[in-house]
């Protein structure tokens, strides 16, 4: 987990010509009229897939659609082949990503793989492929090959519409300052220790943070945690909230917080613990029991800081608790069956 900005800093600097040419597929499938696609991945990996969905649809003229790979052969169209497909896996041995890229192919459909191990076989099936940098991940629970797997949705949109990477440099940067406020987090996580359920919530880009930070809480810490998009929780699940539910609320900017303030009302009415992060986070400090300041990086990608928040959040509380939160005891590094 602490390799994480080294690991971010790496990718950016290796996978560049891999992005390029995985850019370069798109620009020729756009070019013969291919320009909407799927982005598949299971667990952590469809969190990253939804990152990239918010990217490729906000920012270029691609449209996609994430979808878990498990359920990609029942979603997909069945009548033509005027789609594309990238698929996450940090192993690239996952039965659930490797059946949908071969289901995929067999149709005639093109492929893209984003995945952080040389020569498996997601990078054999491919018709591109991204290789990430974290170096080998031994935990079970996903967290610096999470980062990475940002870092290359980022690479990828970024040279698609043909910004300049100097941002996620920034980014990598401030995921390193939330490592140095770790003791801070610790100390949060001790005031939650007793809690049995939690909720995170994410507005804009932060939305598949707060996913991945439930993930991790349930992963790591046994802790029953939802993820919700911030106004999507008004619709329902605030009526499972008291005073013993710590609430994470993310968001990428001090305006993405501004349109999550009906949320962060509607909790405070009952005396919920609400914890803030991001940059901006402490203008809405009236609201929360505590706030996290994420220094200001281009709001796309606050995501690798503001993730690195949740992976420490997670991981004290487990220790807290007295659990391994490197393996969960329930839990398989590779799903092959």
């Amino acid at each position: 987990m602490s390799e994480g900005p080294q690991a971010v800093l790496k990718t950016l600097r290796d996978a560049r010509e891999e992005v390029k040419a995985a850019a370069d597929l798109l620009r020729s499938l756009a070019g013969a009229g291919v320009e909407r696609g799927f982005i598949i991945g299971s667990g952590t990996s469809f969190h990253a897939s939804l990152y990239l969905q918010y990217l490729v649809n906000k920012h270029t003229d691609f449209h996609v659609t994430a979808v878990p790979a498990s359920e990609f052969a029942e979603w997909r169209s069945t009548k033509h082949a005027k789609y594309f497909i990238i698929g996450y896996s940090q192993s690239g041995e996952s039965s659930d990503i490797v059946e949908a890229f071969k289901v995929a192919k067999a149709a005639g459909v093109r492929t893209i793989a984003i995945t952080n191990t040389p020569g498996s076989t997601l990078t054999r099936i491919s018709d591109a492929c991204i290789v990430t940098k974290a170096g080998e991940e031994k935990a079970v629970a996903a967290t610096k090959t999470f980062d990475v797997q940002l870092t290359a949705a980022l690479m990828l949109a970024y040279e698609l519409t043909g910004k300049q990477l100097g941002e996620l440099e920034m980014a990598a940067e401030a995921a390193g300052n939330v490592l140095r406020a770790e003791s801070v987090i610790r100390s949060l996580a001790e005031r939650h220790i007793k809690a049995e359920h939690a909720f995170s919530l994410g507005k804009d880009s932060a939305y598949p943070v707060a996913l991945e930070a439930a993930l991790k809480l349930k992963e790591a810490a046994m802790v029953h945690a939802e993820g919700f998009a911030a106004r999507e929780f008004l619709h329902g699940p605030v009526q499972l909230v008291d005073e013993t539910t710590p609430i994470l609320a993310f968001a990428p900017s001090a305006e993405a917080f501004k349109g999550s303030l009906k949320a962060f009302e509607k909790i405070a009415q009952y005396k919920a613990p609400l914890i803030l992060v991001g940059p901006g986070a402490s203008q809405f400090a009236g609201y929360a029991a505590f706030q996290m300041e994420i220094p200001k990086v281009e709001g796309c990608a606050s995501a690798i800081p503001l993730v690195k928040f949740a992976q420490l959040f997670a991981y004290h509380l487990s220790v807290l608790k007295g659990l391994d939160p490197d393996k969960p005891t329930k839990l398989a590094k590779v799903v092959k069956y």
